[in-house]
């Protein structure tokens, strides 16, 4: 024990947390060093300087508020500084002897814990070993997707032997289905997947070593020569063995330590103090190691100067970013197991997925959609079905208790536990009654109530909820009774009698809306509709593309989306300019948008969290997932007033009569706006008439005037000729409109006004 200590790591002093402190010391008020901060961008490296340089409001504030102008005076001598220890996540140091013979020691935050003065680098300076123990979740996320299989399906796997050639594996990767697999689930990972062509896992190894900073830039020159488009060269025959697996290409380290030993003589351990030169690229041991790997190449293999030199170069560039293939291909080893459990068991995958995830109501969503992609059926939370964590019900996932924002695991437990111990709660007085009130107190209960997790006890939310005080008073005082050995009166009543008990309070039904929001906020996605479901034909007649369908767009295509509005992060941009980053979602799924500055100027007060808003926009697809840069955001409400170019009505002559059009007159004047009115007289014969009305009878259109209208015409009678765009599908294709279907009982669909007409109706 005494040779081995975590390191040190050294928080310093940023830009917002300077100014937060200099306040403090400076005896300002949290308010007032909030609202000094929160002008400081949020922008990742940022500094005092560059903040005042970026944001026009702290500037102002600089110059003309001399409490301002203190705080950033003494910032910029403070920032940067050591403002506290904490023990490095991974960080290990282990010595041949008494490590406190070493360095100076201190404790950590626990008091059992020895950590290092000194923090990593002066360690490895002083020559000490260190060593990096990562904790990986998703060795867990594996155990327990076994675990599961084990318990549904009785099949007994051994993760470690399972086959590395799975073409199921191989289909899941080159689709880019990756959502939750290790390593690989990035956007950018994801495109990489698709491009790449896996069919090894030697394969996943080069892309997880590619995929950084340094050796992104040949990522398309490793596709190229993996397909045969570019033809494969070697500096050096000798280099074939070594560089064949990586189509030519140096892509890890030992490939560089491989390179120097064959080609210039060099140890191994020689080879890697030329690694570490060149990754730490220090000029004079650069030049003495230079003339020994030339020396070393003509001695070897009598290769010329100027050609050593240029693979020395070429060594070099590589050094400096390549991956330690060891360190890659254990990751390669855990993505690729990951993969598969998802490919053959992916019920018990996502389900494992969900409950690694119970505190991060973000992470829960994102794979609630992804099952749904995958066809997997998510149930809601039951007191009387689920378990702490997500479990597999038939085939699907029941949602576990514990990921209820607000509701605790021990709270869980004690639900769970007098479930087991007796039977199904059979109603919300039993499901009071038998509980320890002490742990699942009023918050959970109410918790439980909001989400939908009490559905089962047979009772309306909102009542059930007007209840929770009445119910809670009754089981204490009987469960007080019982520890005193005494029998109340209700232990021997029916339940219908209970339920009829004096004092019960009776509630005001939740609104469908209200419902919604508190499943949202709980859970983090809507169990019992959605919000967007009321928009549903307004969304169908005026958007170009619903989420799903915004890939099979061209890059830079023009549409129009509704949905509502969550995580809005109002930011700057590099000159300084206000901008928001939003996730909109709809019914299909969710895209992210960035409203920069000028289109940010003219609908910044539609940019709320949870707000109903349709958006202009073009679409990008240069990320795996698409994007949308809004050039208009509205409130979704007012789209019909904004985008109906005409309203065109459909009459059969049939069925035309006299108080049919005084009817309809009657609900164009209570309409009454400036959106022209088009009448469609269809013949028996087939044959279309179409007529324009007076001025006076123009509307404003509405879902209540298209209600109003089909009551008296029947359904699909109105058309709203939209503004803007041509109307495309997810496949670039004319897109059908209701007006468009074949009426009943006629001869051929309704075909949009292309003639012209002669009459007005007045």
């Amino acid at each position: 024990a005494d040779h081995v200590a975590q390191i040190i790591t050294f928080g310093t002093l940023g830009a917002k947390m300077v100014v937060r402190d200099v306040g403090r010391v400076m005896g300002l008020s949290y308010g007032e060093c909030d609202r000094i901060a929160k002008m400081i961008p949020p922008d990742l490296g940022m500094t005092l300087k560059k903040a005042l340089e970026l944001s026009p409001e702290l500037k102002e504030a600089y110059e003309k508020e001399d409490v301002t102008r203190r705080i950033f005076d003494y910032g910029f001598t403070l920032e940067g500084l050591a403002r506290n220890s904490s023990t490095h996540a991974a960080g290990v140091v282990i010595g041949a002897e008494p490590l406190d013979n070493i360095v100076p020691l201190t404790r950590g935050t626990n008091e059992n814990d020895v950590i290092t003065q000194y923090s990593m680098n002066p360690l490895g300076e002083l020559g000490l070993l260190k060593m990096d123990f990562l904790g990986l979740k998703t060795l867990t996320v594996i155990q327990d997707t076994l675990d599961t299989i084990a318990q549904t399906t009785g099949d007994k796997i051994d993760i470690s032997k399972i086959s590395l050639n799975d073409p199921k594996t191989f289909d899941l990767l080159n689709k880019a289905n990756t959502i939750g697999i290790f390593q690989l689930e990035s956007g950018g990972m994801r495109d990489l997947c698709r491009r790449i062509g896996v069919d090894s896992i030697e394969v996943i190894n080069a892309l997880i070593a590619l995929y950084r900073p340094g050796p992104m830039q040949f990522i398309d020159d490793y596709i190229a020569r993996k397909h045969g488009k570019v033809k494969i060269e070697y500096d050096h025959p000798a280099l074939e063995p070594i560089l064949k697996e990586t189509f030519g290409i140096f892509v890890y380290q030992e490939q560089v330590m491989q390179a120097a030993n064959v080609l210039a003589g060099y140890t191994l351990g020689g080879a890697d103090m030329l690694r570490r030169a060149m990754g730490k690229k220090k000029p004079e041991e650069m030049e003495k190691q230079r003339g020994i790997f030339i020396k070393g190449c003509a001695d070897t293999h009598k290769i010329p100067k100027a050609k050593a030199e240029a693979i020395f170069e070429t060594l070099a560039k590589f050094a400096g970013y390549g991956f330690n293939k060891s360190h890659s291909a254990a990751y390669a080893v855990v993505a690729y197991q990951t993969a598969w459990l998802k490919a053959n068991y992916p019920v018990e995958f996502m389900a494992a997925l969900l409950s690694n995830e119970l505190a991060n109501t973000d992470k829960i969503q994102s794979f609630i959609n992804e099952c749904k992609h995958m066809k997997i059926e998510v149930l809601p939370p039951d007191v009387n079905c689920s378990g702490v964590k997500f479990t597999v019900d038939k085939g699907r996932i029941r949602f576990g208790m514990a990921a209820i924002k607000n509701v605790g695991e021990i709270a869980v437990q004690n639900i769970i536990a007098v479930r087991e111990q007796g039977r199904a709660f059979k109603d919300f007085e039993d499901f009071c009654s038998r509980l320890d009130l002490r742990v699942v107190n009023r918050k959970v209960i109410e918790c439980l109530i909001k989400c939908g997790a009490c559905d089962s006890l047979g009772t309306d939310r909102s009542q059930l909820f007007s209840e929770i005080e009445f119910q809670m008073n009754r089981a204490t005082t009987l469960q007080r009774d019982k520890e005193r050995g005494q029998a109340a009166l209700f232990d021997v009543e029916p339940v219908n009698v209970r339920r009829a008990s004096p004092g019960k309070p009776q509630a005001v039904a939740w609104s469908q809306s209200e419902m919604l929001a508190f499943e949202k906020e709980l859970l983090g996605f809507y169990v019992t509709g959605h919000p967007l479901a009321q928009y549903a034909n307004l969304l169908r007649r005026y958007e170009l593309a619903s989420t799903g369908q915004l890939a099979g767009l061209q890059e830079g295509q023009a549409t129009r989306i509704g949905g509502i509005l969550n995580k809005v992060q109002l930011k700057t941009t590099k000159t300084g300019k206000p901008m928001a980053i939003a996730t909109l979602e709809d019914l299909d799924g969710s895209v992210e948008m960035l409203v920069f500055s000028e289109a940010y100027t003219k609908c910044s007060i539609y940019l709320r969290n949870d707000t109903a808003v349709f958006v202009r926009g073009t679409v990008t697809l240069k990320e795996e997932k698409p994007k949308i840069y809004a050039d208009e955001v509205i409130p979704l409400p007012e789209v019909q007033r904004r985008f109906t170019k005409a309203v065109h009505l459909r009459v059969s002559t049939g069925n035309l009569h006299e108080d049919m059009l005084t009817r309809v007159a009657d609900v164009l004047r209570a309409h009454k706006g400036s959106c022209p009115v088009l009448f469609c007289f269809m013949q028996d014969d087939g044959q279309l008439v179409f007529m324009e009305t007076n001025d006076h009878f123009s509307v404003t259109p509405s879902e209540q005037f298209v209600q109003d209208i089909e009551a008296i015409l029947g359904e699909d009678t109105v058309y709203l000729k939209v503004d803007g765009e041509k109307l495309q599908n997810g496949n670039g294709q004319s897109a059908k409109r209701p007006w468009e279907r074949r009426p009943t009982g006629q001869g051929r669909p309704l075909q949009p006004p292309t003639t012209s007409w002669g009459g007005r109706m007045n």
